[in-house]
């Protein structure tokens, strides 16, 4: 329930609906670099990129990766659609090393096969760095 100090946050992927909280606080990877929620943000619309999702509740800390999207700010509700969100504490550790090291082995001398390498890089490095 709402305090007079909080946001409402929705986290939703294409099959559910992953979080519903009140938060004092949240901030996310944008496509061009972290941003902040709080309390009587302007509206925004923006473009999520890779990386983390840190929402502050008075029920503790969460942790998220997230894999692209979009967030709405829109009168003190904040909707995250992206494509994939991961607790941090569900992140396999190991498999993620794994996945780092195959993106890692990824060839390809063009430009479409680089970006490809790159997004897996970038994916795994996340998700490693978010389990802690």
């Amino acid at each position: 329930m709402a305090d007079g100090k909080t946001l409402h946050c929705n986290l939703i992927t294409p099959d559910r609906q992953v979080l519903e909280c009140e938060a004092t606080s949240v901030v996310l990877a944008a496509h061009d670099g972290e941003i902040g929620f709080l309390k009587d943000r302007a509206p925004l619309l923006c473009k999520l990129g890779v990386g983390a999702l840190r929402i502050a509740s008075g029920a503790g800390d969460q942790r998220f990766f997230i894999d692209g999207g979009f967030a709405q700010m829109l009168g003190n509700e904040l909707t995250i659609l992206t494509e994939f969100a991961e607790a941090s504490g569900d992140i396999d550790v190991a498999a993620v090393a794994g996945e780092l090291r195959e993106a890692t082995a990824l060839g390809g001398s063009d430009s479409a096969s680089r970006a490809v390498k790159d997004r897996a890089v970038a994916r795994a490095r996340a998700r490693k760095r978010i389990a802690g």
